[in-house]
C-alpha cells in the first residue's frame, strides 16, 4: 500500500529506513485442542496446559468458577505450577478431589490466583489429573468453587512432555522413563531499542485531519471515534510522534490503525508533518493483505514505549489473542504474544512469544 502523507509524500528519512536489512521474524508457537483442554508453548519452551468448560454438556458454565492452569519451564529449574482462577471472596480454604478422592488441600490466597500448587504437590496433582475424569475444587465446608472435566488431560500434558523433548524421561508427567533431562537450549531474543530523547511535540490537528481524510479507515469511522497522539521523542532538530486512528468498533473491540509521524524543522517555517504506516516485525493478527494491520483496544505506554493489542473473540474475554510490540525507533518488535482459540471459560491465554529488550 501507498504510504500517506498529509502533504507531499513520505521524506527521504523513510524510504531509507525501509532500505536497511530486514529482521528475523517471530515464530509464535501452535496452541493444540485435546477435548476439553488447551495446550501451548512459547520459544523458549515453557507451556501452558489450560482446562477448558465442558463442550458436551448445554450449560456448561453452571458450576464453572474457572479454569485450572498447568504451567511447566523448560530450563533446569523445570519449575512446575498448577493454578487455579477462581473466584472467591469470603472462604479461606480449599479442597481439590479428582473422581472422589482428595488429592491436595490449602489456604486461600489474595490475588488472580487463589490457589497456586508447586513442587512435587503439583506433581502429584498432575499425574492424578492424567489419570482422572472429573476434579472439583470445593471450600472447606463442601461450598462449590468450581468442576472441571478432565477429558484431554492427558493428551495435553502428553503434548507438553514431547515439546520439551521430556518423553521416556525421569521428569516426565505422563510418558515417564528413566532417561535423564536435558534442559531445552533455547535462547529468547532480545530486542536493542534506540528511544530518543522526551519531547512533547505532536502534529496540529489540522494535519491530524488531512491524515484521516486521506487515510483507509476513512469509511470505518462509526460508533465510537478515538484517535490519538503520542510523541515519540527527538533528535537534534527531528521530531517524531505516534498516531492512533480510529478504524472501526464493535460491541467490545475497538480497532486502530497506527502512522508514524515525523517534522523537521519548525511549522513557522514551512515545516510539517509527514506520516507513514506503522512497520512491524510480525504484524498483529488483525487486519489482512490488502488494509494494514489493526490494533485492536490498544494501549500506549510512553515510558516504555511499548504498544499493546487486546482482541477479545467475545464480551467475557475468555478467548482472543494479544500481542505486546516495542518500539525499537524505526518499527514496532514483537515482545509478547498470547493466545486462546476457544471461547469456552479460559481466562488465561497462552503464551505463544517471549522476547526481551535492552535500550542502546
Amino acid at each position: 500500500m501507498i504510504p500517506i502523507n498529509s502533504t507531499i509524500g513520505l521524506v527521504a528519512m523513510f524510504a531509507a529506513a525501509t532500505a536497511t536489512m530486514p529482521l528475523p521474524v517471530p515464530t509464535p508457537g501452535e496452541i493444540k485442542n485435546f477435548k476439553d483442554w488447551s495446550v501451548g508453548c512459547d520459544n523458549g519452551g515453557n507451556c501452558q496446559a489450560v482446562s477448558l468448560a465442558a463442550d458436551k454438556e448445554r450449560d456448561q458454565f453452571d458450576n464453572w468458577g474457572g479454569p485450572i492452569v498447568i504451567t511447566r519451564t523448560s530450563d533446569k529449574d523445570d519449575i512446575l505450577k498448577i493454578r487455579a482462577l477462581i473466584q472467591n471472596d469470603s472462604l479461606d480454604r480449599y479442597q481439590i478431589f479428582v473422581d472422589g478422592r482428595l488429592v491436595d488441600t490449602g489456604p486461600l490466597v489474595q490475588g488472580n490466583y487463589p490457589i497456586e500448587i508447586v513442587g512435587e504437590d503439583a506433581v502429584k496433582v498432575s499425574r492424578a489429573i492424567i489419570r482422572g475424569y472429573k476434579l472439583k475444587v470445593v471450600g472447606p465446608d463442601g461450598e462449590n468453587l468450581t468442576n472441571i472435566s478432565l477429558s484431554g488431560s492427558s493428551a495435553a500434558l502428553r503434548y507438553m512432555d514431547a515439546r520439551q523433548k521430556r518423553t521416556y524421561t525421569r521428569t516426565a508427567l505422563v510418558a515417564k522413563g528413566r532417561r535423564i533431562f536435558r534442559p531445552l537450549e533455547s535462547e529468547i531474543p532480545t530486542i536493542t531499542v534506540q528511544q530518543w530523547a522526551p519531547a512533547k511535540r505532536i502534529p496540529a490537528t489540522t494535519e491530524i485531519v488531512d491524515l484521516i481524510e486521506h487515510s483507509v479507515c476513512k469509511d470505518d469511522r462509526f460508533g465510537v471515534v478515538e484517535d490519538q497522539i503520542y510523541p515519540l521523542g527527538q533528535k537534534d532538530d527531528r521530531y517524531r510522534a505516534l498516531v492512533l486512528i480510529s478504524c472501526g468498533s464493535g460491541a467490545y473491540n475497538f480497532s486502530s490503525t497506527a502512522y508514524i509521524g515525523e517534522i523537521k524543522g519548525n511549522e513557522k517555517n514551512g515545516a510539517s508533518w509527514a506520516f507513514r504506516p506503522a512497520t512491524y516485525d510480525l504484524p498483529p493478527k488483525w487486519g489482512g493483505k490488502e488494509r494494514l494491520p489493526l490494533l485492536v483496544n490498544p494501549h500506549w505506554d510512553g515510558e516504555t514505549q511499548i504498544l499493546s493489542s487486546y482482541a477479545k473473540g467475545r464480551g467475557l474475554g475468555d478467548c482472543g489473542n494479544a500481542e505486546r510490540f516495542i518500539w525499537d525507533g524505526e518499527q514496532f518488535r514483537l515482545l509478547e504474544a498470547r493466545e486462546m482459540r476457544e471461547c469456552r471459560g479460559a481466562y488465561e491465554w497462552i503464551t505463544t512469544w517471549r522476547a526481551q529488550y535492552m535500550k542502546s
